[in-house]
């Protein structure tokens, strides 16, 4: 498959997707130009942060250069009238001046740019994420990709983009999530959990993977895996409200097999898995 090829099925599939998807190739251009634009604000930002920090550990060596001389001899120091008003001075006007450089809030600038930018710059929408995250699940079935490729940045065994963090695959199982696609979410959850256990730095937690992961292997029918999953979630968070809630119901379900008894649906009762499709990432 030839790097135009594969650009073609990928904007195919995301003009199926849905008619407002940013689809056109000069929709995505202007994309990476916000993103041009936001980069240039960040490193704008991060720069002038630095400068300030520099400017605190400048004074801070200085007060610590005056420190250290005078606990050799304290009484010698201190009796130097110009030590006197020198350490004066460091703790009044000095010291007024590093409080007012630590309390300058040097991002407030950059994050009105940052409010301009939306007024004059494209920047997607949640649905506009969502879409392409359809997107992407349809093409994955469509041409049987396998999802650890996908996540590589590989088609038919060709790399044509950077590989996925666990973050980034955590986001697309939550999306298929959001939209009851609990099959994909599966895969997805998976590949994060899988990466996870690689990252040094990581992209997201293994609560927060395992949470979507149980609630949508029990979805898929597989409730053993699911109270598994849901209690190695306790282990990690102890108090999880709705791992608990999920606990207990898992275990009634299991017990209702046990006894041969067939599976009803919800009816309605307070102990029913919390779909944690409301729950905020």
């Amino acid at each position: 498959m030839s790097s135009s090829l594969a650009l073609v099925l990928l904007m195919l599939t995301f003009h199926n997707a849905s008619a407002e998807l940013f689809t056109a190739l000069a929709d995505m251009e202007e994309l990476l130009e916000t993103e041009s634009v936001l980069i240039a604000n960040l490193d704008n930002y991060i720069r002038v942060q630095e400068d300030k920090l520099n400017q605190l550990r400048r004074r801070s060596a200085e007060y610590q250069r005056e420190h250290t001389e005078a606990a050799k001899d304290v009484g010698t120091y201190l009796s130097n009238p110009v030590n006197a008003f020198l350490l004066t001075k460091r703790l009044t006007t000095d010291w007024r001046e590093v409080e007012n450089l630590m309390s300058y809030d040097v991002g407030s600038e950059f994050l009105e740019n940052v409010t301009n930018y939306r007024d004059v710059l494209k920047f997607p929408s949640d649905e506009d994420l969502n879409g392409a995250a359809v997107a992407l699940m349809r093409l994955q079935d469509t041409y049987k990709l396998d999802t650890a490729s996908v996540a590589r940045g590989e088609l038919n065994g060709i790399q044509y983009s950077t590989e996925m963090t666990a973050g980034d695959c955590f986001e697309l199982g939550r999306q298929t999530y959001l939209n009851g696609d609990y099959y994909h979410t599966v895969l997805w959850m998976r590949e994060a959990m899988d990466r996870l256990s690689h990252e040094v730095n990581r992209t997201t937690t293994k609560a927060d993977v395992l949470e979507y992961l149980a609630f949508s292997t029990f979805k898929q029918g597989n409730v053993h895996t699911a109270l598994l999953m849901t209690n190695e979630l306790l282990e990690l968070v102890p108090d999880h409200e709705r791992a608990v809630g999920n606990k207990v119901y898992y275990e009634k379900e299991l017990e209702k097999e046990a006894m041969q008894k067939a599976l009803r649906g919800d009816d309605g009762s307070v102990d029913v898995p919390v779909d944690t499709t409301t729950v905020s990432s």
